[in-house]
């Protein structure tokens, strides 16, 4: 019987070191892509499990929207 356990943990490293390719064209800000990253979570999930990951990405594009608008001057949309 062969030892495959070199074999293996390679195999284990090479998956690990390879970098992610995201699902789609990322946008160049890295808040706004670790948002659609975390949507990549959803895949597998049971739909009653969706609402967590749904609210921080809707929590966290509304304050990168708003700290857009202070870099711009623009007060619009804030309470």
């Amino acid at each position: 019987m062969e030892d495959d356990t070199a074999v293996e943990d390679t195999t284990v490293q090479t998956v690990a070191t390879e970098k992610h390719t995201p699902d789609y064209d990322p946008t160049g800000r890295p808040d706004v892509d670790a948002v659609l990253d975390r949507l990549d979570e959803l895949t597998g999930l049971a739909p009653s499990d969706h609402i967590d990951i749904y609210e921080d990405a809707h929590r966290r594009l509304h304050e990168t929207l708003l700290a857009a608008g202070e870099d711009h001057g623009d007060h619009a949309g804030r309470p």
